[in-house]
């Protein structure tokens, strides 16, 4: 059978008449496939996610600099607040027609061809886009997104596509549970085709969501369920980690730009560096280089430094390496979400229960930082880093998220939304009187879309401005 790719909420269909015998077998090339391989699609969908986040422009300039990890000695416009609305355009439409789009193709041909475990991949990253879109611009289109032949879908409200969210995970764990059909190792770049750790990326991505919108509702039955299923992240091997190649084009898109684009603005933050100082964190040489004087020197976010290339500390070897895995999901955060959870009396344990996470989560994170286990136990160990109080421990569960999503710009950005940790000022010179709450919405949806534009601003407290707050902010 013919597959067509749908692409963004239009679809071409073509019908070829012929009075000819054998015309479309003798028109057809050899060379060319005449299906589409749905493995591909999620290939496709995977690699557009990630290298979209970790777009220096995007998740740096717009993630990581929000989030006060990095700064720019030249050209900070974004840093200051002052965005190019094409890059927060890029993230609207390469989701939409790039992730999503291709994820509910895998789903439908995957479906002809009877592999319900492909189907239920394509079911996580479509929830994972759907909440990366939500989380950023707030009201988007979910029901009525990518729908053949509709131009101009409607922008639900962010809990509805919450609802929906948590809806295709079930129905992804329902897949996996009794799935059959294969997932092509080669295409699968993720997991190489293991459908148990798709199942726990599954699981670990619903509990992601609930804690986002704790503070909304009481998750407190499904993350106790959660736990108890036993299909959540349980070691770093299941962290879900797109692994670039050494070579362009298909590096890490941070070393595409800062180091193969010689882009050597980026430093990284005072902010940054006075934190990992305050924690004697061994993550730091790993974080940052020293500068020329060999010391390690933030950069005060908002304020140009040009020609000063030199005197701040630039992002660490191991975040410009060509092959930086593109994290979706790291089981470091599983479990300081669980931690979380634990402090909140989401789940049962109290402090003593968020203390195994906390230290769970930390100890992850250093793993995957390359710091060796008698360091991370000598941190693990200050007096400092003790959860005393439920106060102070939500205080100290933030602060390691924060460090724990060091890379992953626009996630960093979200979760610092969500806590409000570290307490963090607007940046020098800032054009608006407070960090960012989201991006401006896609000027095509405002340009074509007019009528559900309008509407979903009418749902903001300030309208499409960046000082709107999202649904789950308080």
């Amino acid at each position: 059978m013919k597959r067509i790719i749908y692409l963004f909420i239009a679809s071409l269909a073509f019908t070829v008449v012929s009075c000819d015998k054998d015309f479309e077998e003798i028109n057809t090339s050899p060379n060319s496939s005449q299906t589409t391989d749905p493995n591909l699609l999620l290939s496709s969908a995977i690699t557009v996610t990630q290298n979209t986040l970790y777009n220096a422009q995007v998740g740096g300039d717009m993630g990581l600099c929000w989030a006060q990890h990095w700064s720019k000695v030249q050209y900070n416009d974004e840093e200051r607040y002052i965005p190019r609305r094409a890059l927060m355009n890029a993230l609207w439409t390469n989701l939409y027609s790039g992730v999503i789009a291709e994820a509910k193709s895998a789903y439908t041909f995957a479906g002809e061809d009877g592999n319900t475990n492909l189907q239920a991949a394509a079911l996580v990253m479509q929830a994972n886009a759907f909440q990366i879109l939500t989380d950023v611009y707030g009201p988007v289109p979910f029901s009525q997104a990518v729908v053949p032949g509709n131009l101009k879908p409607i922008h639900d409200s962010q809990e509805e596509v919450y609802d929906g969210i948590l809806d295709m995970l079930d129905q992804a764990d329902a897949m996996f549970a009794s799935g059959t059909g294969a997932i092509t190792p080669s295409a699968d770049l993720l997991y190489g085709g293991d459908v148990t750790k798709w199942r726990k990326l599954a699981n670990s991505l619903k509990l992601k969501a609930l804690m986002r919108i704790s503070a909304k509702r009481d998750v407190s039955a499904d993350v106790q369920a959660l736990v108890a299923s036993g299909w959540l992240m349980s070691s770093n091997s299941d962290s879900a980690q797109l692994v670039y190649s050494s070579a362009q084009p298909d590096a890490n898109p941070i070393y595409e730009t800062i180091v193969y684009g010689n882009r050597a603005e980026y430093k990284v933050s005072s902010v940054l560096i006075t934190e990992l100082n305050n924690y004697n964190d061994p993550r730091k040489p790993i974080f940052a280089k020293v500068n020329n004087s060999n010391a390690y020197v933030g950069n005060t976010p908002g304020v140009e430094n040009s020609g000063n290339y030199n005197g701040f500390s630039s992002p660490g070897v191991k975040y410009l390496d060509p092959t930086l895995p593109g994290v979706i999901l790291s089981y470091s955060q599983v479990e300081l979400f669980l931690a979380e959870a634990a402090n909140e009396g989401i789940i049962p344990g109290g402090l003593t229960e968020a203390t195994t996470h906390y230290e769970a989560g930390i100890a992850a994170n250093m793993l995957f930082n390359g710091v060796s286990s008698a360091d991370t136990a000598t941190y693990i160990g200050q007096p400092i880093l003790a959860l005393a109080t439920q106060a102070q421990a939500r205080e100290a569960i933030a602060t390691q998220v924060w460090f724990t999503l060091y890379g992953q710009g626009i996630e960093a950005w979200t979760e610092w939304r969500r806590t409000g940790y570290p307490t963090l000022a607007p940046v020098a010179n800032a054009a608006i009187a407070e960090i960012p709450s989201r991006f401006y919405f896609s000027t095509d949806s405002q340009n074509y879309n007019q009528v559900n534009y309008a509407a979903a601003s009418a749902t903001l407290s300030q309208g499409d401005s960046m000082l709107s707050k999202v649904w789950w902010m308080n």
